[in-house]
């Protein structure tokens, strides 16, 4: 089964920022970034809206991830840069219709979102059902990281960085990192990651 993997998502309290601007700006610098590393393509509208479609859908939750964490390391002093994601996954049917049902899903669900910070919508209900509650427990993981925590999973899981080579990137102790990495949970978002990524690769294989 071939699947479309589709992220729609959009800046949270943009216009509440000192510099909604500079926040934008490190939105598409931080797309660009991953775009490249994930092999996707990322469009933005409407001033702090954007979307990523996947070419490979099992790398679609790494790329939620690196989104996040990516927004949040960049964060001014004293505020906290963060979006919402949806995601959006189902079979790829484009070669019958121009879009994938993948785009409606992320678009509807991204529009129904109230509180949530990152929710999977997909139309393949084995998926939906074994993603959508340890998501939402990603999420509200995410939601309590600092700008620190962040920027050192952030190094971890794009650019697969060991703990000694964050330090010196960062200029830190290799304790600091480990107790960063702790603090973040990086384990426990490790294993999210693997699961999501083979349960994906599982239902191609099906």
């Amino acid at each position: 089964m071939n699947l479309k993997a589709v992220l729609t998502g959009d800046l949270i309290d943009s216009r509440s920022m000192r510099a909604p601007n500079v926040f934008i700006a490190q939105l598409k610098i931080l797309l660009s970034e991953l775009g490249e590393h994930f092999d996707a393509q990322v469009e933005t509208f409407r001033g702090d809206g954007f979307q990523v479609v996947m070419r490979h859908a099992q790398d679609v939750f790494d790329c939620a991830v690196a989104i996040r964490a990516g927004l949040l390391a960049a964060s001014a002093p004293g505020e906290r840069w963060d979006a919402r994601l949806a995601l959006g996954i189902s079979q790829d049917n484009t070669a019958a219709q121009p879009y994938s049902e993948a785009f409606v899903l992320s678009g509807r669900g991204l529009d129904g979102m109230k509180k949530e910070t990152f929710c999977i919508f997909s139309d393949e209900p084995g998926l939906q059902r074994c993603t959508e509650l340890p998501t939402a427990f990603l999420a509200a993981l995410i939601d309590r990281w600092t700008p620190v925590e962040a920027q050192t999973y952030f190094l971890h899981l794009v650019q697969g960085r060991d703990q000694q080579s964050i330090a010196e990137q960062l200029g830190k102790s290799r304790v600091t990192v480990t107790k960063a990495l702790q603090r973040a949970d990086a384990r426990l978002v490790d294993r999210y990651l693997a699961c999501t990524r083979g349960w994906v690769e599982e239902l191609q294989h099906a």
